[in-house]
């Protein structure tokens, strides 16, 4: 009976212990996830821009992929629609101009990344040839694109240094002509009503396209000049810049990848996790350099 006593008090002091231990155990690692995600949340991202700009959003899978992202806290705001002409105006539809700041304030962000032209290049631009008929130099517009943008970002009450602007994807309205001018034709012409009028313009814009279209290479090229002035024009006041056609584009032909391009009917990259880990990678290289600025 004293045996089996002492065993019993034994067995009872073991097992407290072991429990005592485990909840120590557990406060410990508590405290130690507390204290990493306290010292890893170092860098928090603003970022504004068109419907391409969903492509910052971070999901559970991209951070288990992406070590990198450990601590990075993003506020995406997407707007679709919306251009670097249209972000500088008093008054505007989509009122970008006027909310950023209200956001810069509400947020605080260590980073401001603004992501916009590629409606303007690439929406923008036929829209003014094929129904407009406006007949213009590309520099000149490039020009005006690039110095709307900057007049817009110098008015920010936000150091240099924090601002980083994202340049404009390559086309994926490549290797099908056809689907091509179906796209732009149903872009540029949303506002036509089914007036004869309107029905008689809509066949000449068709015409038009179909006759003079930019080709895959030409357009492709428009967005890697458009880009290269604004990464020019953003060194020259101290911005951060960055985009990710080096990655997106087929090193044979200059075009985007067909790994990148959707199957249906669209103008965007595909949306995957490899093309969200393609847009913070080439983030995080800028931000990085410019943290401790």
């Amino acid at each position: 009976m004293r045996c089996t006593e002492l065993s019993c008090r034994l067995t009872k002091v073991y097992v407290g212990r072991r429990q005592n231990f485990a909840i120590a155990l557990f406060s410990v690692r508590k405290l130690l996830i507390t204290s990493l995600i306290r010292t890893t949340s170092t860098m928090k991202f603003l970022i504004v821009g068109d419907s391409h700009t969903r492509y910052f959003g971070i999901s559970n899978q991209l951070r288990v992929l992406n070590d990198q992202l450990r601590g990075i806290n993003c506020i995406p705001k997407v707007i679709h629609g919306a251009t670097v002409t249209g972000v500088g105006k008093l008054t505007s539809t989509l009122n970008v101009g006027s909310d950023i700041p209200k956001w810069i304030d509400s947020a605080q962000p260590d980073f401001l990344v603004l992501n916009l032209g590629q409606v303007d290049v690439e929406l923008g631009i036929p829209f003014r040839k094929y129904v407009q008929n406006v007949d213009e130099a590309m520099d000149a517009r490039l020009d005006y694109f690039v110095e709307s943008y900057l007049k817009f970002i110098g008015s920010l009450n936000i150091p240099s240094s924090r601002i980083i602007v994202k340049g404009i994807n390559l086309p994926v309205l490549c290797y099908d002509r056809s689907k091509a001018i179906k796209y732009i034709t149903r872009i540029v012409t949303e506002r036509f009503t089914d007036s004869a009028e309107d029905e008689s313009r809509r066949e000449e814009t068709i015409k038009k396209l179909t006759q003079t279209y930019a080709s895959d290479v030409v357009r492709s090229d428009l967005a890697r000049r458009f880009n290269e002035q604004l990464q020019s024009a953003c060194q020259e006041h101290g911005y951060g810049y960055f985009d990710i056609n080096g990655e997106l584009a087929d090193q044979a032909t200059g075009i985007i990848n067909p790994r990148f391009i959707p199957a249906g009917f669209d103008h965007h990259i595909i949306d995957s996790l490899e093309v969200r880990t393609i847009h913070w990678d080439a983030l995080l290289k800028v931000a990085r350099k410019a943290y401790w600025v």
